[in-house]
């Protein structure tokens, strides 16, 4: 009986080391993303030649940009600056418009995080589509944040409703968060005086590491806490 049962287990375990492939992990070849370069800063487009996409590929650059990847957001909330509760969501970008005229692709979010909500991004700065004032049926492209030369920059800007002063600050001391602790990043902030002001801490091809948004209560010119995010954790294929 030992006869037989000995070669058994050895043929079981040359078996065994000839299928070892099955256990193994192929190493999967990341599809290579596309380095969008364009400007469209100034640019108009009616709002029939601004269509959806379905957009199958990634882009790189300033932040990577696919279906695939996500960020997720402790998400502390207030009112009047009064805590009033934390939760967790998530960022995507899943959808995708195309302007036709110059066959530009836009990224739209789930959720606002200081960026534009319709979004084109590339090498170095962001853009967003927004309706132009008093004129129906027209989108502009509109610059948001960019690197910059130098340490700090101010500029004219505004939210939707009020004219407001930009400033952006390269930072090198740290930052933590429960992601993973990052510098030489950048410091973004829009300041309507009394009405409004977002503060935005963004790393180059990672994303926003914290948003936070103050704002005044109709007819209270002070402006108090009402929203921080906080990055916990993220997937960038």
């Amino acid at each position: 009986m030992k006869k037989i049962f000995l070669p058994l287990v050895i043929g079981c375990i040359l078996f065994a080391s000839c299928r070892k492939d099955i256990f193994v992990d192929v190493e999967q070849k990341s599809e290579p993303c596309e380095l969008q370069t364009a400007n469209p800063a100034g640019r108009s487009y009616s709002s029939d030649s601004v269509i959806n996409y379905n957009y199958t590929s990634k882009h790189c650059g300033f932040i990577s940009l696919s279906s695939k990847n996500y960020w997720v957001y402790e998400d502390s909330l207030f009112n009047d600056g009064v805590f009033q509760k934390v939760q967790f969501d998530t960022l995507r970008f899943i959808s995708n418009l195309m302007s036709l005229p110059d066959k530009l692709v836009w990224w739209k979010s789930n959720m606002y995080i200081g960026l534009p909500e319709t979004l084109f991004a590339n090498d170095s700065s962001f853009f967003g589509l927004e309706d132009r004032l008093y004129a129906p049926g027209i989108v502009e492209a509109k610059k948001g944040y960019s690197l910059f030369e130098g340490d700090s920059i101010r500029y004219i800007t505004s939210f939707e409703d009020a004219a407001a002063i930009g400033r952006s600050l390269k930072i090198e001391s740290e930052m933590t968060t429960p992601a993973g602790t990052y510098n030489n990043y950048l410091y973004f902030e829009k300041n309507a005086r009394n009405y409004r002001k977002d503060q935005v801490f963004f790393k180059p091809g990672i994303g926003v590491l914290k948003y936070k948004r103050e704002k005044a209560k109709l007819g209270v010119p002070i402006i108090k806490t009402e929203q921080i995010l906080t990055l916990v954790s993220y997937h960038i294929e």
